[in-house]
């Protein structure tokens, strides 16, 4: 049951989108897009339970068979039409004596006028329910939200596991991600459970990834489910990621289904939470279906009420703004749930992503920039990890002990200098992402990483990002 349906032309797509994207901030929202199956079936079982009709008015919606069938049914269930002009038009023949809201201007901004009216008159048929707040702590306290998790993985680092784990240690550092691939009897380095088990010892947080991303980049077809379990036989942890459902199913309740029975299976692996991973399905034309994925994370989610749901980053759409839209749609359709659910983002550790992607509704993070780059602290940017010599004096600079005393310890290799570096600033990173989610406002933060002129183009092309 949704508190308001969109009625509109194909040809308005475009403009339902965006009310639906800003509606949804206070209200269900239920349009077409959401249709799986027969799209007679669910608008005949939809619009009786709407509690109000958002009526795009056009030309082409004027002219639309589909849109006058949908208003009749809305009018025979007695649902409250509010009808919002888009266009230069009259209104449909036999709905011209409803008052309507003038959107022809509309550029997309809450503050417009006409938006404003939408507003107001939805907030007297239907008050707007309260949005779940994002809670400051998971895991029963031990992790705080938002949090980064500092990943380890024996592809394309400057580190090994080992080195990293005790790296990690010795910094001691809240939450980590070790992916399983590395962690499998025969593979794993001597020692490497045991820096795993003091780390936790110390009050760190272990999360185990399921070493798709390993298997796929060495293109080894024989990592399957069974060497997950083998992996976290022994493996101190806290969670585990499911093994990943790589190609879901063309449709929805096809897809949901794939993912429910992968973390039930791997429920029987440990005795520790598993947490789904949902992949976007790839679109025969190429690119990711990003329509219908933030559905069935909340179908996954309603399901399972997972301690976190993830997604990986790469798959969320081209560019960093393109991202961020698929990630508040996915926050908007979490948040039309009863509680309030964790979104990881997999594969996300640059800190101008973390930062944009946090404010669009992101909660937690993993990266593997720590141990492959080296960072500017000034300008937050990525740099070749060779070019750490000219970030030494920023190193001496660390709030960190651990990673002051890195610098002249001359045990520490080159690697191990710019490691630690880059760890005092995540670490620091860190603690300013949850300052902006605690004021509840991310815009400075942001600013802050991106500097003004790009904060100001994002702003430009997501309006609704801070609101």
């Amino acid at each position: 049951m949704a508190d308001i349906y969109i009625v509109y032309s194909s040809a308005n797509r475009v403009k339902a989108r965006e009310l639906v994207e800003y509606l949804s901030k206070s209200w269900s929202v239920w349009w077409d897009d959401l249709i799986v199956g027969s799209f007679a079936d669910e608008i005949e079982r939809e619009m009786p339970q709407a509690k109000c009709v958002v009526a795009l008015w056009s030309a082409a919606s004027r002219a639309s068979s589909r849109v006058r069938d949908e208003l009749v049914l809305a009018e025979k269930a007695g649902v409250v039409i509010l009808p919002v002009k888009v266009d230069e038009c009259e209104a449909p023949y036999g709905y011209g004596d409803l008052s309507w809201v003038d959107l022809r201007s509309w550029d997309g901004h809450a503050d417009h006028p006409g938006f404003q009216q939408l507003l107001r008159r939805l907030d007297k048929v239907v008050p707007p329910k309260a949005r779940p707040k994002r809670p400051k702590s998971m895991a029963s306290g031990r992790l705080a939200v938002p949090s980064l998790f500092l990943s380890v993985s024996s592809h394309e680092t400057q580190l090994s596991p080992l080195e990293a784990v005790k790296a990690l240690r010795i910094f001691r550092a809240p939450t980590i991600l070790v992916s399983a691939y590395d962690l499998l009897p025969g593979r794993r380095a001597p020692g490497l459970l045991r820096e795993l088990k003091q780390l936790r010892n110390d009050g760190g947080f272990v999360l185990i990834d399921s070493g798709n991303y390993e298997a796929s980049r060495r293109q080894d077809a024989a990592w399957r489910p069974d060497e997950l379990r083998a992996a976290l036989a022994k493996a101190p942890h806290d969670w585990a990621f499911c093994f990943d459902v790589l190609k879901p199913a063309n449709t929805v309740e096809r897809a949901v289904q794939q993912i429910l029975d992968a973390v039930q299976r791997d429920r029987e692996f440990t005795n520790a939470p598993v947490l789904p991973i949902v992949h976007a399905r790839v679109r025969p034309s190429g690119g990711h279906d990003l329509d219908t994925l933030p559905t069935i994370l909340r179908e996954i989610a309603d399901r399972l009420e997972p301690p976190l749901i993830a997604v990986p980053e790469r798959e969320l759409g081209a560019g960093l703004i393109e991202r961020a839209r698929t990630v508040r749609r996915i926050r908007n359709e979490l948040d039309q749930l009863p509680f309030y659910q964790p979104l990881h983002l997999l594969g996300t550790g640059n800190p101008w992503s973390i930062a944009v992607l946090a404010a669009a509704g992101a909660d937690s993070f993993d990266g593997l920039e720590w141990c492959r780059v080296s960072i500017d602290r000034h300008s937050h940017r990525l740099n070749h990890f060779q070019h750490f010599d000219f970030f030494t004096w920023q190193a001496r600079l660390a709030e960190s002990a651990v990673a002051l005393e890195a610098q002249d310890d001359d045990g520490i290799d080159f690697v191990g200098k710019a490691a630690f570096h880059n760890l005092d600033y995540f670490a620091e990173l860190a603690t300013h992402l949850r300052q902006a989610a605690a004021k509840g406002s991310f815009e400075a933060f942001v600013t802050g990483l991106l500097g003004q002129s790009n904060t100001a183009q994002l702003t430009r092309q997501m309006p609704e990002l801070f609101l």
